[in-house]
């Protein structure tokens, strides 16, 4: 498998719900995704969801804010249309977003989490080893003989030195054992624009199953990525707390 194909397209599809939708040739997904069984999108507080990862029942959280609804129409045709190696467990969207749901295939958004696997890891035995394999391979993959630390600080002084089309990773960190962190930022351009999205990627061990978790935003200077990992924490710390054996 062509790691950094799959990732490269795996950022050009968080660009499809920021704007440049109808401009992309997507392939096939990157490895990461997973089985929606979901009935219903919900949003309240005091309750969470659960679903089907191969044999396993993974819950699903409640974020602030943010209301699940990865088994709504106009969702599950977002993901029909762009994921073929295995479909999204969770999709989020925050409360302006969702009022305009039944119009998501024409609206440009950002500020929304995913929950996903692969179909080829859904039933195997992962170990915590498993998880620093795999962010590893992948920071070989795009960020290679890159100096993440000297990039973030380049880009807190001008996101010019990012290369439209290149992630740059702006850092990485684990909030637990079970869980690897890397921040990116992406920058894409058409013929008439230019954008950035900052996202939050996390590989996280949960019932002795590889998943994922992302959280997209559009990248506005150094407080975007600061809000962005305040509310990417929160939620990777209440996945694994209602995930908990």
């Amino acid at each position: 498998m062509n790691v950094k194909k799959e990732i490269l397209y795996y950022f050009y599809f968080s660009l499809r719900n920021i704007n440049f939708a109808k401009k992309m040739m997507m392939k096939r997904v990157v490895v990461f995704l997973v089985l929606i069984l979901l009935t219903g999108c919900s949003n309240k507080e005091s309750s969470s969801n659960s679903v089907l990862f191969g044999y396993v029942n993974i819950s699903l959280p409640t974020i602030k804010g943010m209301t699940e609804c990865s088994s709504h129409p106009a969702v599950q045709q977002v993901i029909r249309h762009f994921f073929q190696s295995g479909p999204v467990l969770g999709y989020y969207l925050n409360s302006e977003t969702y009022k305009q749901i039944d119009k998501l295939q024409e609206i440009s958004y950002d500020n929304y989490f995913m929950i996903y696997g692969d179909y080829q890891r859904e039933n195997y035995q992962a170990v915590e080893s498993d998880l620093e394999i795999m962010e590893h391979n992948i920071e070989l993959s795009l960020f290679e003989n890159e100096n993440f630390e000297q990039i973030s600080s380049k880009i807190e002084e001008d996101s010019g030195t990012v290369s439209a089309g290149k992630p740059a990773l702006i850092e990485k960190y684990s909030l637990s054992n079970n869980v690897r962190t890397m921040i990116i930022l992406m920058k894409y351009r058409d013929e008439s624009s230019e954008q950035s999205v900052i996202s939050a990627i996390n590989f996280i061990l949960v019932k002795n199953r590889l998943m994922n978790l992302a959280y997209y935003m559009t990248y506005d200077g150094g407080k975007s990525i600061d809000q962005l990992k305040e509310k990417n924490n929160e939620a990777v710390k209440k996945f694994l707390e209602i995930n908990q054996l």
